[in-house]
């Protein structure tokens, strides 16, 4: 669940649960307020609340004498003694009681008691707290008295349940305002642990691993695995930690290849011009005494100047290839002709320098867009390469090439002594030689080799190096052909 989603379910919520809590607060006191006043009313509209209908069951109570319906007595019991009231019958002419209803205790002698015989027919009397009501009444052909007597407390029953129901009102809405402000209160407590939570953990995840990354713990990443706004945040936050690496080790990479760059350049050029110094001195201290030594020196001290002028040109085309700043002039080529081309035109000459070349060339057309100078030289390289680290007398080298889908596969394998299978990776590498002493200048620089990574990356390619099955050194090139409609 996204952020978005958890803050708009958190918007809604914080509106339907207060609103849900006072709902059932509300339907609550409604219910009770409804059961309080239905109790009331099933008092108050019973069959005995109206003196008329008392004294009708009244009627059938004597008239079922000596055995009245126990449940119309037991019933009028419970209505006298639930409102504070006693239900006394008695003879007429005797005076005699005859029944007695309700448990309210009632002294004979009681002054409210002596003066319902001086009442005669329907009357009632109230007396400090007390209330009675009389009534004669005739049941068959005989005369009876009837008084009812209760409490005024009784009679204001109804005023007291209205300020009873006034003060639970108060104490409601006194319920219901507290209770909407908690709810308010924890629902939103819990809606903000709900989201911010979800807010915190990756902020915590992120701060951690930026410290991590700032102390120098390239290799820390974040594990973030819910589906939300932040997921994205810390896939780029591991991807730049990726980079970072990558980009310092490139840059540690780049130093040392600097440092060995100028070391290589300095043994190099040390040699040569030790050399030229050496014979220089010769001829200046009169070492060469004949002209044919004289002639000789001289010779030594062209060729080894060559060797600093091919050494600095090569440097200086690197460099160019290196910034992308060496000349290039594309043109449509079929790397097929032009390889057949070049190894006709310069087979006889690797042939006379120990070299035989082997070509197995593909028949179908291999077009691309490069500079030919630059093709021409990344094949160069690589027989110069051979011919110079060759170890016997004659040496074989076998070009073929193949279509693979949209690229062109160029194989060049040679029966040299080969490398040892940790300089693999190194052998496109400026000034890089395979004799870590660099005893052997004669081999080359060190550049060629590198020259020609250079020139296939620009060519859009791919160029890797590996052992020959069967001894030598095997490098294969990867070049992007076009397609008929392009």
């Amino acid at each position: 669940m996204t952020i978005k989603q958890r803050l708009v379910i958190s918007n809604i919520l914080m509106v339907v649960i207060p609103v849900f809590i006072s709902v059932i607060i509300i339907l609550s006191g409604k219910l009770l307020s409804d059961q309080y006043w239905k109790s009331i009313d099933e008092s108050e509209n019973s069959t005995y609340a109206d003196p008329s209908r008392l004294l009708n069951v009244t009627k059938e109570l004597i008239h079922e004498q000596p055995h009245p319906d126990s449940r119309k007595v037991q019933k009028l019991n419970e209505y006298l003694n639930k409102n504070s009231m006693k239900l006394s019958i008695y003879a007429a002419s005797s005076r005699k009681l005859i029944y007695n209803f309700g448990m309210l205790d009632i002294d004979r002698d009681n002054k409210i008691m002596k003066m319902i015989w001086t009442l005669d027919g329907e009357s009632s009397l109230s007396l400090e707290k007390e209330s009675i009501y009389t009534q004669s009444v005739k049941v068959d052909g005989d005369d009876y008295t009837v008084s009812i007597f209760s409490k005024f407390d009784h009679y204001n029953s109804i005023d007291n349940n209205y300020e009873l129901y006034s003060f639970l009102s108060n104490i409601f809405l006194i319920m219901l305002g507290l209770g909407t402000i908690i709810t308010v209160i924890f629902t939103n407590r819990f809606l903000t642990h709900f989201v911010f939570r979800h807010i915190r953990q990756p902020l915590d995840n992120l701060v951690h691993a930026v410290h991590e990354i700032r102390d120098g713990n390239l290799d820390a990443h974040i594990h973030y695995p819910n589906n939300d706004e932040f997921a994205a945040v810390c896939k780029d936050f591991n991807d730049m930690a990726v980079q970072l690496k990558q980009s310092l080790q490139l840059i540690q990479r780049q130093e040392e290849n600097r440092k060995e760059l100028l070391a290589s350049i300095s043994h190099d050029l040390r040699s040569p011009l030790t050399s030229i110094r050496a014979y220089s001195e010769g001829l200046l201290d009169g070492v060469a005494s004949t002209p044919e030594s004289r002639e000789k020196y001289i010779s030594m001290i062209k060729t080894k100047a060559e060797d600093i002028d091919r050494m600095v040109s090569k440097i200086f085309l690197f460099s160019k290839l290196d910034m992308g700043d060496y000349p290039y002039d594309p043109e449509r080529l079929d790397v097929n002709q032009e390889l057949l081309s070049l190894i006709r035109a310069t087979a006889e000459e690797y042939r006379t320098r120990g070299l035989d070349i082997e070509m197995d060339i593909s028949n179908d057309s291999a077009i691309i867009v490069a500079d030919q100078v630059q093709l021409d030289s990344i094949f160069t390289n690589i027989l110069e390469n051979s011919l110079n680290y060759k170890d016997k007398e004659r040496c074989l080298i076998r070009i073929s090439t193949r279509l693979h889908q949209d690229q062109l596969v160029i194989t060049l394998t040679d029966n040299g002594p080969g490398v040892p299978e940790e300089s693999l990776g190194k052998l496109f590498d400026a000034f890089y030689r395979s004799d870590p002493s660099r005893n052997l200048p004669h081999k080359g620089s060190g550049l060629g080799l590198a020259i020609t990574a250079k020139a296939v990356e620009r060519m859009g390619g791919h160029i890797e190096a590996r052992l020959a099955p069967a001894g030598g050194l095997c490098i294969e090139i990867i070049l992007p052909v076009l397609q008929q409609e392009e």
